[in-house]
């Protein structure tokens, strides 16, 4: 009985042992350029570059799956996916619940140069991360926050009545000239400035750069209110009716940080699309130009984020 018991226990404690080593906190092999993140994955045809986008979808380049060999699975209605786990797998990173990435043509991608997928919210949804622009870092299995710990905010996602997650949009207030504003973290928020932003943005205009994004409403408040707050037309390349300006100071978590770039978009790409898909009204997002004066780690299960300066 003494050695069974002996033989159980050390069972349990080996098994113990390799689920705190598999959840341990770790560094991904990251690339930030323009404060926007860039996955490094190991593949058959080298190394595949995957946009880290806490509120888009997982999708695959059809070039790249073609160039890297991915393992390719295609549904009743002929659609074609990457079996994505077996790709991440392969680099030793964290999996999503379903095994799918789209297959999009390289065309509707817009994804910039070198980059040939996107990791987006099935994948950041289910684990506690910590993205450290100032270290340039990405970390998984980053320990859990405790709402009494300071710098922490609430974090809502859409969820059923019954309290099962719909989406993993993560959803916090951020404040703008003393006015609070629902907003989406995004760290996929990207733009490519045209001339005129390029120069405002000290930027070559050569690539997609991380931006922040409001609401046209609002933007033509924060305009009115503040003539003198720097703006610029014609701010995107690709959409030319995008406008841009500069807003001082935010203030996230009780921290202020600053200044920064934010870019028009019609209302309702907020206030009703992103709305719907996220856990309540939503404003704009907050992208990589803002988070990149913080620490920021959100854990998924817990719905809490923390913001370090």
């Amino acid at each position: 009985m003494f050695a069974k018991i002996n033989f159980i226990t050390l069972v349990l404690t080996l098994m113990t042992t390799l689920g705190a080593t598999q959840d341990a906190e770790f560094a991904l092999d990251v690339e930030f350029r323009n404060h926007l993140i860039y996955t490094q994955i190991p593949s058959a045809g080298g190394t595949l570059s995957f946009l880290a986008n806490t509120t888009g979808g997982a999708f695959v380049a059809e070039s790249a799956m073609q160039e890297h060999a991915l393992p390719g699975i295609v549904d009743d209605s002929g659609n074609a996916f990457v079996a994505i786990n077996e790709v991440l797998e392969l680099g030793a990173l964290p999996t999503l619940n379903r095994n799918s990435a789209l297959v999009l043509p390289d065309e509707q991608t817009n994804l910039g140069k070198d980059v040939h997928g996107s990791l987006g919210q099935s994948w950041f949804g289910q684990y506690c991360w910590t993205f450290d622009f100032r270290s340039e870092e990405l970390l998984c299995h980053s320990p859990a926050l405790s709402p009494l710990e300071p710098n922490i905010v609430p974090v809502t996602f859409k969820e059923s009545a019954s309290g099962n997650r719909i989406s993993s949009l993560p959803r916090i207030f951020i404040e703008v000239d003393g006015e609070q504003i629902p907003v989406l973290i995004d760290s996929g928020a990207k733009m490519l400035p045209s001339k005129a932003a390029a120069s405002a943005l000290g930027e070559t205009g050569a690539e997609p750069v991380a931006t922040s994004f409001i609401v046209e409403s609002l933007f033509e408040q924060w305009h009115q209110l503040h003539p003198d707050w720097k703006m610029v037309e014609q701010a995107d390349a690709e959409l030319g009716n995008v406008r841009m300006i500069e807003v001082p100071q935010i203030v996230i978590a009780g921290q202020k940080a600053g200044p920064v770039w934010f870019c028009s978009r019609p209302d309702a790409n907020y206030t009703q699309y992103y709305s719907r898909l996220a856990g309540g009204q939503v404003e704009g997002a907050i992208g990589g130009n803002a988070l990149q004066f913080f620490r920021m780690t959100i854990d998924y299960p817990n719905k809490l984020a923390r913001f370090d300066q």
